[in-house]
């Protein structure tokens, strides 16, 4: 009897099955007590996360004199599981005296230190771990996270190639080395991982977002289309398609907001004045999808219907959106991280569009319209999308000048003789060939300096840049970094420099708005990339069609001419005169013109 319960017990283990193995343990014990019976038990209970148990049955066989460095092994393993990480630390070092070849004490002790933030510490203990186990595929991996975590991406990949040699393509280890490529910005490599990645696990799909991201910042695209094609292909429809018979005569049209934006970030910032003019004519409704509040989606809640979806999953938010009876849906996310696109495959409303948030296309036959302008998206750019380009009247959107009302804002002029050059823009958006122009720029003008202002630039970001202009020929004594600690900071930092760089062929759109606000000028270039011609729009609608470049050699022409304190300050004052009536901030035009759009296209 006691050998078919045993027998039992281990054949529950081996298929994970520990409750089972729990109650047949606990019928040998009643038949035959043994070392080994309760050491096992413990460990059962490890995996059914009753951890007290666990210690219980360690510490008695501790005290029964059954010194085994196993039983250290495990004990600190339960207390680990509790985080009770000095306790587990002792007994792995304990496991470890009385067995110097326990790979798996090492290995928990490369895990503490990881979690207590002692990376070089955690190294020390993988490596040893690998030296009396050279092929235990955990400690490669976790060994390579701390490198891929460094920026040591050499040490890191051939951690997790070796790990797929010995057979190991689980998720984790796809999943870095196409981190690695995503970083080192080969995507084509990261697609490949990715796409493995995804096949092993569909639930990850969003893993593959910062794929279409790398490829918008590189203006490729045919791979950001097919990139949309894959991602849309794969989301799941498990409803609809939902039928729009309801009467709409003689009712107030409703329109829809998706998405979890609305708050202190640039979609807030573009809708908050827009609001309580579209509010007057319209019902506004606003599904948020996350549970965040400030004042910016305090003040957006006052003038819609504010509906908190971070807790349903997307069939039930798209079956409330589609008994809400909303006309038209906006998605302000596109292809980011937190978007909701799998309602809009669903389509629950007929009429649907992109605006704000994703200035290119998603791709998805399902999304109706995109708002652009005949700037930002002239006709020759109709080829890059399949939604059908609404342009309104002068801008694709306005910036809240009521965002800027609580901050303590000085617009000084840079009184130095130095001309400064700065760059707002995330890291991700300076390639190679930027930093070439610049490089020239700065070549041509002495008297320049250039500032890197994102608090997104970090160390590995800087030795990048730093190293590419020191090569260039650029003294590092003319190149300065800034992290604004908050808004107000980052904002103020524009009295810095007298020329905002743009970057390309991804532009930048809310940098520079808020430098037009500043008045600082944006040197930008037309681009024939699958985003929204940004640059190109402010500067068309601030009349300053001088700062928009044809080229790149344009550009660094147009850098030096500009390269002149007297006529930058002259530029400046234009700027500020002109901000006062500037469509860019007049929200009470646009909502008039994007309230004409919906009842047209409605």
């Amino acid at each position: 009897m006691f050998e078919e319960h045993y027998s039992l017990a281990k054949k529950n283990i081996e298929k994970e099955d520990y409750e089972q193995a729990k109650e047949s343990l606990l019928k040998c014990l009643n038949l035959k007590p043994s070392f080994e019976i309760l050491h096992l038990l413990g460990v059962v209970y490890i995996n059914l996360k009753e951890y007290e148990k666990s210690i219980d049955i360690f510490k008695n066989l501790l005290k029964k004199k059954f010194f085994n460095d196993s039983i250290h092994l495990n004990l600190g393993i339960a207390f680990k599981k509790k985080k009770e990480y000095l306790k587990a630390k002792e007994q792995f070092e304990l496991s470890i005296k009385l067995n110097p070849s326990n790979y798996l004490s090492f290995f928990n002790l490369g895990n503490i230190f990881v979690e207590s933030k002692r990376k070089e510490e955690a190294k020390k203990k993988f490596k040893r771990c690998l030296k009396i186990k050279k092929n235990y595929v955990p400690a490669l991996v976790n060994l390579s996270v701390i490198y891929l975590n460094q920026k040591e991406f050499k040490k890191s990949y051939n951690l997790l190639i070796r790990c797929i040699e010995l057979g190991d393509e689980s998720s984790i280890v796809l999943e870095n080395l196409s981190k690695i490529y995503l970083l080192t910005k080969n995507f084509k490599q990261a697609e490949i991982y990715i796409k493995k990645l995804i096949k092993k696990s569909p639930k990850l799909l969003s893993k593959i977002i910062p794929l279409a991201l790398g490829y918008t910042y590189l203006g490729k695209s045919k791979e950001y289309k097919d990139i949309c094609k894959f991602y849309n292909s794969k989301l799941k429809l498990l409803k609809g398609p939902y039928s729009f018979s309801f009467n709409k005569s003689n009712k107030i049209l409703k329109l829809g907001f998706v998405g979890q934006d609305f708050r202190n970030h640039p979609v807030g910032f573009f809708m908050k004045d827009m609001l309580p003019e579209l509010s007057k004519k319209i019902d506004i409704n606003v599904f948020s999808t996350t549970d965040h509040q400030d004042e910016t989606s305090e003040f957006i809640e006052k003038y819609s219907n504010w509906i908190r979806c971070h807790k349903l999953n997307d069939d039930f938010l798209a079956e409330l959106i589609y008994q809400k009876k909303i006309d038209i849906l906006v998605d302000t996310s596109g292809m980011t991280r937190t978007n909701k696109l799998n309602i809009f495959k669903l389509k629950p409303v007929k009429t649907q569009i992109s605006w704000a948030g994703w200035l290119a296309s998603t791709h998805m036959k399902e999304i109706d319209y995109i708002v652009g302008d005949h700037f930002a998206t002239p006709f020759i750019d109709d080829k890059n999308f399949s939604e059908k380009v609404y342009r309104v009247g002068d801008i694709w959107c306005t910036y809240s000048r009521s965002v800027f009302d609580d901050l303590r804002l000085k617009k000084n002029q840079n009184n130095n003789e130095d001309v400064n050059f700065g760059c707002f823009q995330r890291p991700e958006k300076i390639n190679q060939k930027i930093l070439k122009v610049w490089s020239k720029i700065l070549l041509r003008t002495k008297r320049s300096n250039i500032y890197f202002v994102n608090n997104s630039i970090g160390p590995y970001e800087k030795k990048i840049i730093t190293d590419f202009l020191k090569k260039n020929k650029i003294s590092l004594s003319r190149v300065f970094f800034i992290s604004p600690q908050n808004r107000e900071v980052y904002l103020n930092s524009f009295n810095l420099v007298d020329i905002n760089l743009d970057t390309f062929p991804y532009n930048g759109g809310t940098t520079s708005f808020e430098s037009t606000f500043m008045n600082i000028p944006t040197l930008t270039m037309k681009n024939n990339s699958l985003m929204f011609r940004c640059g190109e729009s402010i500067n068309k609608n601030l009349n300053m069609d001088n700062w928009i470049a044809n080229d790149e050699e344009d550009y660094i022409d147009k850098g030096v001419f500009f390269c002149n304190k007297k006529e930058l300050n002259v530029v400046k004052k234009k700027l500020k005169h002109h901000n006062s009536n500037c469509v860019l901030f007049d929200s009470k035009k646009f909502s008039n013109e994007f309230l004409e759009m919906i009842l047209k296209i409605a």
